[in-house]
């Protein structure tokens, strides 16, 4: 874990570093270095760092009271590194400039850019449909289509897919239905198309983000609220019985978990008939008669619902899904994703630091120090990140975050 202390950055002077290329298909080695124009015409510095398909915001100003600053092309794209001075600078990325705006006076340049990789075909409406696939070639297709390397969390990679239509809609919307469907995060950043699972403060590899703590003299202001959600207790999901034609319905609360058991099955086998003496019967033709009999299989894996602790909500505490699922199986998944979403809902708490840091991202995993014992008590998920740099303020970050989930 590392700790954010407030006396280790108050001798420093923060640090940008901005380099400009004409386009995103402009070679890299023809990038120019404008970070000392940045750095001594600076009047402010905005980045949204935003989780899912919500695409991450730069927004420059740049003081021109001697209108010597040329004006950037749209389209033209800017590679940030953020920081300290004297230590080494955290690359947030690439963005695309969208929007120019000069004004005045005194006279200043406004640059407004956005994620370079959230353009192109992603954004265009298509019709097609998956058949028989996974999520992981699904999220591979639509990578490869827009020069993405796919990552995918492993736990999805093999998650089959019986059919799903894209109907007049772009490959970011499908994305991001089928990420809310499967409690998972989808993004872009960097040149990958990422789809993992929500709120375990991973990468799509399965490898662990580092942890924070954020002890409160760092912050200026902090927010902290419990939401509507807290009322609900349980999930519930109903699904049909094809075998008896009735509706099942399957309960998840925070005592539930999915045990796998071994189900007894029937197979057909075709036998020869015997008689009483045990010998074959005959038939007209002189040949053997055969029938055909039911013997205890093998048995299959099922997943069934295991509850340490009965469950005791009362009828108002528990969301009902209205979605019938098609199989127990789906209602339990179903079930399981919806729970997670309303602990991670339940509390909220954002902050402002006063000392900036760079390598806060979304999903990373903070721990506070010197609140409310309620509030000190609780891991955190970061859901949205904006660093700033200002003339006034120097430079500070705010954090979103929200209840992160237990195991």
């Amino acid at each position: 874990m590392a700790i954010l202390d407030i006396l280790q950055h108050n001798h420093k002077a923060p640090a940008v570093h901005l380099t400009v290329r004409p386009s995103a298909k402009a070679v890299k080695n023809g990038e120019k270095d404008i970070s000392k124009i940045v750095t001594d015409r600076l009047i402010d510095l905005s980045l949204t760092d935003s989780r899912g398909f919500e695409a991450d915001q730069l927004d420059i100003t740049l003081g021109d009271e001697d209108g010597q600053l040329e004006m950037p092309a749209r389209g033209a794209v800017l590679s940030l590194g953020l920081g300290w001075q004297g230590e080494p600078l955290i690359h947030k990325g690439e963005f695309t400039v969208d929007e120019v705006e000069h004004s005045g006076a005194p006279d200043k340049l406004t640059i407004r850019a956005r994620s370079a990789d959230l353009r192109g075909p992603l954004i265009n409406a298509q019709e097609r449909s998956f058949h028989n696939t996974t999520i992981g070639k699904i999220v591979k297709q639509i990578a490869d289509e827009n020069g993405l390397q796919a990552v995918v969390g492993k736990e999805f990679e093999n998650y089959a897919i019986k059919h799903l239509d894209q109907t007049n809609e772009s490959s970011i919307n499908l994305l991001t239905r089928l990420a809310e469907e499967h409690d998972a995060i989808s993004t872009v950043k960097s040149g990958r198309l990422l789809f993992m699972k929500a709120g375990k403060s991973q990468t799509a590899s399965g490898k662990g983000l580092k942890e924070f703590i954020i002890k409160r003299d760092v912050g200026d202001s902090h927010t902290f609220s419990i939401a509507e959600g807290d009322n609900y207790k349980a999930v519930k999901a109903y699904w049909h019985d094809t075998a008896t034609g009735k509706r099942g319905e399957v309960v998840w609360d925070e005592n539930t978990d999915v045990k796998q058991v071994t189900k007894s099955t029937m197979k057909k086998k075709t036998v020869v008939q015997r008689g009483a003496d045990g010998k074959p019967v005959k038939g007209a033709d002189g040949k053997s008669v055969k029938q055909t009999v039911y013997v205890q299989g093998k048995g299959k894996k099922a997943n069934e619902i295991s509850q340490s602790k009965p469950i005791t909500s009362d009828t108002e505490a528990i969301k009902t899904l209205r979605h019938t699922y098609a199989s127990k199986q789906t209602a339990i998944n179903a079930c399981k994703r919806n729970f997670e979403k309303l602990q991670r809902g339940v509390a909220t708490f954002s902050i402002d630091l006063a000392i900036g840091n760079a390598e806060l991202i979304p999903e990373t995993t903070v721990t506070v120090q010197g609140f409310k014992p309620q509030i000190d008590a609780t891991t955190w998920l970061i859901t949205q990140v904006t660093h700033k740099l200002s003339k006034g303020s120097g430079f500070t970050t705010s954090l979103e975050m929200e209840l992160k989930t237990e195991e």
